[in-house]
């Protein structure tokens, strides 16, 4: 039987890492072939007792480290040469989460990723519909990464690339796995390995989240021109700058900014329209005031994430040094 180590990160989630260790204990995995560990990013409230209280390995880190550091500090702490990443905001619903993920990794496969549903109700169900915010897998596939939301991964594919970047507190995990596929190592997403993502729960953390991947998407596309999507992605900050000048000139144009992040997305995979994922909102839930709400909050997402990209590509312009992590985070 594969050892496997399940590696948790937290911060200040205490809320959510009850409903996740107690998805923990329904794994039907034996117990004595997996170890639990949760790494603490230098929380505020008492998530670090909760985890201990479930029987989990705890480590603390006392100053932040953001996601792509604390990733590789739990990296340096597991046990066995696989790795299972699942979110602490998460709840796993497929008993045999851990086989139905092992059974794909084989070959060249560096990590396999699951199937995430939707939450029950309120803005973590709206924002499920929005897209690039679930892994949403209706047959085994290849696809370009896998998420560490809920996957596993080979530990020696990951530091044979040097593991995760630890100036990175978002897109960590899209960032290693285009290191990866570079080395040839390839990823599957299954739709069995069920989870729940009960994603932020708040307007304000949601805008403040997408703000960061504009800001890190950006980053990453830096001095990237492989791709028709790339060359847009890098130009995409002097379309606006020209765009906000020409309000001041035309200020009709205000029309066209207000209501273009309605209707199409960019996020750190690419380009796409809205109004098939109003449709399927439609369809789904019958529920035309939810559907307005989804409308308004696709258009905060794409508002905060050019936001973040223009912040990023401007600073890059007047010559500015580049803190990838905020301040009190390095």
């Amino acid at each position: 039987m594969d050892k496997v180590s399940i590696l948790i990160i937290g911060r200040n989630e205490a809320a959510n890492l009850p409903h996740l260790f107690e998805s923990l204990k329904r794994l039907t995995y034996p117990r004595d072939s997996y170890e639990v560990i949760y790494v603490d990013d230098a929380s505020g409230d008492n998530s670090p007792a909760i985890a201990r209280s479930y029987g989990a390995t705890v480590y603390c880190v006392k100053k932040r480290l953001g996601r792509g550091g604390i990733r590789n500090f739990a990296l340096g702490k597991a046990s066995y040469p696989i790795i299972s990443w699942i979110d602490s905001d998460c709840e796993i619903i497929d008993k045999n989460w851990l086989q139905n993920m092992l059974k794909h990794l084989k070959g060249k496969v560096a990590g396999v990723s699951g199937n995430q549903l939707r939450p029950a109700g309120g803005i973590s169900r709206l924002i499920s519909y929005l897209p690039g915010m679930t892994v949403d897998v209706g047959k085994t596939r290849f696809a370009s990464w896998a998420p560490t939301t809920s996957s596993l991964f080979r530990k020696s594919a990951l530091l044979e690339v040097g593991g995760y970047r630890n100036d990175l507190v978002t897109a960590e995990d899209l960032e290693v796995c285009t290191r990866l596929a570079d080395k040839g190592w390839k990823f599957v997403q299954t739709p069995q390995a069920q989870i729940i993502h009960h994603f932020r729960a708040t307007v304000g953390g949601f805008i403040r989240q997408q703000w960061e991947r504009g800001v890190f998407g950006a980053a990453l596309k830096e001095g990237s021109d492989s791709t028709v999507y790339d060359r847009i992605f890098n130009a995409a900050w002097l379309v606006a700058a020209l765009g906000s000048v020409a309000l001041v000139i035309y200020p009709p144009l205000i029309l066209v900014v207000l209501l273009a992040p309605a209707l199409f997305y960019a996020g750190l995979e690419g380009f796409g329209i809205f109004p098939k994922v109003f449709y399927r909102y439609i369809q789904n839930e019958r529920d035309i005031t939810g559907a307005l709400a989804l409308v308004a909050l696709n258009w905060m997402k794409n508002m905060a994430l050019f936001g973040g990209m223009l912040h990023y590509q401007l600073g890059r312009l007047v010559g500015m040094k580049r803190r990838l992590l905020p301040e009190g985070q390095r």
